[in-house]
């Protein structure tokens, strides 16, 4: 019998590789994925996922030189973070996912989604279709039927010999394979590699690393806001010296706060990129770049008078841009320099980490200089997408996927 194939991660870009391979070859295939299914993919608020603590970690990130958090989220559940909190579509449908998303309407919205259609944004399409998105329910059915394996172990290593992958280390396992797909997300996939010894070999582990920056903003409401989904429209922005944002209305700050919402500004096509260190530690290098400092101040001025302006006057007072109660209003009356201060201080991570791999693999996802090993999520992507990125991650998954059914 042919060793099975290992897939490291049983995420967005794990799930659609696993479903094509089983479909169109006879291949044994194992899934490496220590998160659990997630219950919540038929409640529309987002943030009652990301409230549910067992389906997610928390890592260390360093977003600038001067400033670290431990707040980093990423998704640990099967499905990913598709299963969890894939709701807003700002990017195109893809093809072979058609019918699973639709476009909001105004009575899925509450008073700050409908604040910002009627400041110039638009109702995006949802990840909706009498259920959340979850590509995990696919995996899980091929379990049942035997089709695939799913191993509930982490993935600690790749064996290798003369640079060729020969067993992955899972848990407590030792499983023999000729064929490691990394789907385990842009930081995990190659932190892997990284532990695995690559780093002598392969050029490039964790170089080209992107993320979007993001500034939240708090709204205090005037009063109960009702809303069936946590987010339902967008305002896209698109400055002169050609940077690109994205303006996106939050029902409620969290699970457990209705009298709050957000207006989170991205910056959606940074230049800055950051790496991974040898050891596996994360620097985003968010906006260091001068010309991103540049867009995401412009960005932010911008926020700032949108909120000042009906119809978000009507909604909240005073909106808060960071946790120390620095307002809106004090934000846009800021000097440049002192606003250029402000921003590198507020920024919040919001795991689209995205490119690390990308400097190290061919176009086949094939990680250069090791025989056996082949990268299909978010790390290959040539850089963070100017969108949501569970659309481009699961394309490129897809493609990827496809070429290796015709090679086995």
């Amino acid at each position: 019998m042919d060793a099975p194939v290992v897939i490291v991660g049983g995420g967005t870009a794990g799930c659609t590789v696993a479903a094509h391979l089983a479909a169109h070859t006879d291949r044994p295939i194992v899934v490496c994925e220590p998160g659990r299914a997630s219950p919540n993919d038929d409640r529309p608020g987002f943030f009652d996922g990301l409230d549910d603590g067992s389906l997610a970690v928390s890592g260390t990130v360093a977003l600038t030189p001067q400033r670290s958090v431990d707040t980093y989220v990423q998704a640990r559940v099967v499905g990913g973070g598709s299963a969890v909190n894939a709701m807003l579509l700002t990017g195109d449908e893809p093809d072979h996912l058609r019918g699973l998303t639709r476009l909001a309407r105004e009575d899925d919205m509450g008073d700050v989604s409908r604040a910002l259609v009627a400041s110039g944004g638009e109702p995006c399409r949802l990840w909706w279709n009498r259920g959340r998105w979850n590509p995990g329910r696919a995996l899980l059915h091929l379990a049942d039927e035997g089709r695939i394996e799913i191993r509930g172990g982490h993935v600690s290593h790749i064996e290798f010999e003369d640079r060729r992958a020969v067993a992955v280390r899972c848990g407590d396992e030792t499983i023999e394979t000729g064929l490691v797909v990394l789907a385990a997300g842009a930081i995990e996939s190659p932190r892997l590699l990284l532990r695995s010894g690559c780093a002598d070999t392969v050029t490039g582990i964790g170089a080209g690393l992107q993320d979007h920056p993001c500034i939240s903003f708090l709204l205090p409401l005037k009063k109960a806001n009702r809303f069936r989904f946590d987010a339902t429209a967008v305002k896209r922005i698109d400055n002169a010296d050609g940077s690109r944002g994205l303006l996106v209305a939050y029902e409620r700050a969290g699970a457990r706060d209705r009298g709050h919402a957000l207006l989170s500004v991205l910056l959606v096509n940074p230049r800055s990129t950051g790496s991974l260190s040898p050891d596996g530690d994360v620097f985003m290098n968010l906006l260091g770049d001068e010309s991103d400092l540049h867009a995401m101040a412009a960005l932010v001025r911008g926020a700032c008078a949108l909120l000042a302006a009906p119809p978000f006057a009507g909604v909240s007072d005073e909106p808060l841009g960071d946790d120390r109660g620095t307002t809106a209003r004090e934000i846009s009356a800021m000097s440049d320099a002192r606003l250029h201060e402000w921003v590198r201080g507020a920024l919040v991570p919001v795991s689209h980490a995205s490119g690390s791999l990308s400097r190290c693999v061919d176009r086949s996802g094939r990680v250069k200089g090791l025989e056996g090993v082949v990268a299909a999520d978010a790390s290959v992507l040539p850089g963070v997408p100017h969108e949501t990125p569970a659309a481009p991650v699961t394309m490129e998954a897809l493609r990827i996927a496809r070429a290796l059914g015709e090679e086995l």
